[in-house]
């Protein structure tokens, strides 16, 4: 999709009336409020197309062989609390683990969908098995991707 494309959309009046954000100061979900002057596009690569992309989050004991995440203690990264192996991977480049998915996998459509689901928003209610963010990451990665 081409920048111009983008702003043509951003700048089109059902879409102006339509899109809602929520901004962190608020609880309240409102229309953007203002004309968008600039898009920035970057292209994301897609080209994991299976599931297994995944399956090192078992061999490396980020998650059990029941599904079950594996939890650890509490500890807070700029805004979220993380209380499993899974969130460390996420977030903390420190973690011992951090690097069972390199700079490339962290930039594939399949695992920033995995992510944002994973850690979610402010009101965020984390899974403890993790069977729940892999199937939707699959249904929402095949809605929006046609190979």
């Amino acid at each position: 999709v081409e920048e111009e494309d983008l702003e043509a959309f951003f700048q089109d009046p059902n879409v102006l009336e339509n899109l809602k954000i929520l901004p962190p100061s608020s609880c309240q979900w409102t229309t953007l409020g203002a004309d968008v002057k600039k898009v920035e596009t970057e292209a994301v690569p897609c080209t994991q197309l299976s599931m297994t992309f995944f399956d090192r989050l078992y061999s490396e004991g980020i998650v059990r062989d029941t599904g079950h995440i594996a939890k650890c203690y509490d500890e807070v990264y700029e805004d979220f609390t993380i209380a499993d192996k899974l969130r460390q991977v996420l977030l903390l480049e420190d973690s011992d683990d951090y690097e069972i998915f390199n700079k490339a996998d962290r930039e594939e459509f399949l695992f920033r969908i995995f992510k944002h689901l994973c850690l979610g928003g402010a009101f965020c209610q984390y899974e403890d098995m993790i069977d729940v963010y892999l199937d939707i990451t699959k249904t929402i990665y095949k809605e929006l991707v046609s190979v």
